[in-house]
């Protein structure tokens, strides 16, 4: 974004609401970080458009995203990689359902995934 000599450069605000419980699918977890979120849909809403009111992606002011981040093989991570005992389900793939599509269609937020596999490299000989 281009800012002309004067004008105020727009803010970055950052919020962060996660789920930890171990031993849930992805899908999961995102139903309980909306679950939090959904009463302020419309607020959220609200100030996306009163942000973006260009028809030009690179002058909009805000950007709203939902971020999944996601570890494999990672004996670090408490239940955020494989699991751990073999009787657990399977912890691997993953769907967006309607209702998560609705809020981020209403919100204008996108989707950002990002997964590592943090399997240890084998010893060099």
């Amino acid at each position: 974004m281009l800012v002309a000599a004067g004008q105020a450069r727009p803010f970055c605000q950052i919020w962060k609401v996660v789920c930890r419980e171990p031993g849930l699918c992805v899908d999961e977890q995102i139903a309980h970080v909306l679950d939090r979120l959904r009463p302020q849909t419309g607020r959220i809403a609200a100030l996306m458009k009163q942000h973006n009111t260009a028809d030009d992606e690179e002058e909009r002011g805000l950007e709203a995203s939902l971020e999944v981040v996601r570890y494999f093989n990672d004996d670090r991570q408490d239940g955020a990689g494989q699991p751990q005992e073999r009787d657990q389900h399977n912890l691997f793939g993953w769907a967006l359902d309607r209702e998560a599509i609705a809020f981020l269609a209403a919100t204008g937020a996108y989707l950002d995934v990002d997964e590592y596999d943090m399997t240890p490299s084998p010893p060099s000989a």
